[in-house]
This record gives structure tokens, C-alpha cells and sequence, in this order.
């Protein structure tokens, strides 16, 4: 699941990979870098020829183009609010739907596997509850047995005193934590550490010497980890969705930057002495020239 979700966010980022913005693109052609002086230029005949053949491919949206007011801040909130928003309302129709898809998808995701984990999180509690007892823990423990009636203070003290001795025992000492006080730990607590095997329904204490074996707590320990990671996917999805809000965000704020450049160039017009100039030669080739002028 995790590899599907990164995938998904490459794909989709790739789709919406940035590009130098002048004014937006129709929507069919959204990929590509139009409203650039570039393409503007009809200096040679036939890149003059093919631009006019291929309007469609190589002019912006009309009424975004001749827009006269600059730029504003606004569409970096939006991609804030909702990633894509702000491109969208900048004109780049796939970019901007693409990221929303894409933020819708990965909450879906997130909402939809952390259900699955906290519902698989009820089914082991109760699988515990069933067949792990305290009591039984106590009197079954290889510190305790044979004896029976024993209270957990007692095998508390047990623990104590064999703690870090490098016995004969399988085992560490760990600590009781009652449902009570932790739920969380509890419930790890019984499954992961061999000190608390004698409390599975299915542990023999007779054994000599005792052995660590219980398949219900191997059960136990494979309906925690599937929780565990339906919720780690969960969280893996939130991720993904951050991820493309800040690229969005990114995005936005770098293409509101080129335009407000942009309309600051336009308007010196001649003044400035050096400038791009890109022509098209066919659907994959082109040039680009460095134009300095001297007075």
C-alpha cells in the first residue's frame, strides 16, 4: 500500500511539475510553457508560420493574457487551503485538478485504513481479553509454579529479585502495568515480552526447563501488527497529502512571482538591455538566444 501511495504522489507531481509562468495555458496544452516571449517572437518566418499554424498549442487564454492588473498573492492561500486550488484559479486547469485528486485520494486513503486499523485494534483486544488472564499469568509463571493464589506483588518481588542475574530463565524482568492505568501498554505489554507468556490459555507450564511457546500469543502478535500497519499507511497517506499541499503552495508562490516579474519587465519594455528569446521548431525541437542590445 505504501509503495502504491508514493507512486501515485510521483505520477501526479510529475503531472504538475512547475514550469516558467507567463499567463496560463488552455487547458489541452497545460504542460507546456506558453505566454513566454518566446513564442511571441515572429522575427523568423518559419517559426512565425508554424506559431500561427498551431495557435492552439502556443497562445495563452485571450482573456487571461490581456489582463492588465498584476498578479496577486491570493492563489498561494488557496493552494494553502486546498493544494491545486490555486493553480486552477491561475488558469492550469490539469495541474490544479490533478493535485485536488490527489489530496481528495490520499485522505480517502488515510480515512479508510485508519478505520481498518482501529477496527483490527478491537479484534485483538478482545482476542486478549479472551484468552490472556492476570491470575493465570501469576499462578503459571515459572517464578510461582506450583504455587497457586499467589497476588502480583509477590510475583513482582520475584522479578525484582531475579532481575539482571542472567538465571536460568528466559525471560527479563518487566514491570506490571494493569489495563487500568495503560491500556495501550498493557495490551503490548502481554503480547511482545516473554514475561507475560504464562498468561495465554494455551501456555504449559510443566515443562522442563519452561519454554516461551504460546501460538495464540503468535496470533496475537500478527493481529497487532496488522493494526499497526493499517494505521502506519493511514499516517503515510497524511504525509503525502502535506507533501502536496507544500509543492502546491511552492508552486503557486513560484508562478505569482515569475508573473509579477514579468509585468515588471513588460512594463520597462525597451529598457532592458539583455533578453530571452526562444523560437519552435516543430512539436520537440526549438531555440533559445541570449538578445543584449547595445545603445
Amino acid at each position: 500500500m505504501r509503495w502504491i501511495t508514493v507512486c501515485l504522489a510521483i505520477a501526479v507531481c510529475a503531472l504538475a511539475s512547475p514550469v516558467r509562468a507567463g499567463v496560463p495555458s488552455l487547458a489541452a496544452a497545460d504542460a507546456l510553457p506558453f505566454g513566454l516571449a518566446a513564442y511571441a517572437n515572429r522575427d523568423d518566418a518559419v517559426s512565425a508560420s508554424f506559431a500561427e499554424n498551431h495557435e492552439y498549442y502556443f497562445q495563452a487564454d485571450s482573456a487571461l493574457a490581456s489582463a492588465s492588473e498584476p498578479q496577486s498573492y491570493w492563489p498561494v492561500l488557496y493552494s494553502a487551503l486546498l493544494p491545486g486550488l490555486g493553480e486552477l484559479t491561475m488558469g492550469y486547469k490539469l495541474r490544479g485538478i490533478a493535485l485536488m485528486a490527489l489530496d481528495v485520494g490520499m485522505w480517502t486513503g488515510y480515512a479508510i485504513n485508519h478505520q481498518d486499523g482501529l477496527d483490527m485494534r478491537d479484534e485483538y483486544e478482545a482476542f486478549a481479553d479472551q484468552y490472556w488472564e492476570q491470575q493465570r499469568f501469576i499462578d503459571q509463571h515459572p517464578l510461582v509454579y506450583p504455587l497457586t493464589g499467589q497476588d502480583q506483588e509477590y510475583l513482582e518481588e520475584q522479578g525484582r529479585a531475579v532481575s539482571g542475574s542472567g538465571g536460568e530463565w528466559w525471560t527479563g524482568y518487566v514491570p506490571w502495568i494493569s489495563k487500568e492505568d495503560d491500556k495501550q501498554h498493557y495490551y503490548e505489554n502481554i503480547g511482545k515480552y516473554d514475561w507475560f507468556v504464562s498468561g495465554w490459555s494455551d501456555y504449559d507450564p510443566t515443562l522442563d526447563p519452561p519454554l516461551a511457546k504460546s501460538a495464540l500469543r503468535d496470533e496475537y502478535r500478527e493481529m497487532r501488527n496488522a493494526s499497526n500497519n493499517s494505521l502506519d499507511d493511514a499516517n503515510a497517506f497524511v504525509w503525502v497529502s502535506l507533501a502536496a499541499r507544500a509543492f502546491s503552495i511552492a508552486e503557486t508562490a513560484i508562478i505569482v512571482h515569475n508573473r509579477r516579474e514579468d509585468g515588471a519587465q513588460s512594463s520597462r519594455g525597451s529598457d532592458l538591455p539583455i533578453a530571452i528569446r526562444a523560437r519552435p521548431r516543430g512539436y520537440t525541437g526549438g531555440e533559445l538566444a541570449l538578445e543584449v542590445r547595445f545603445k
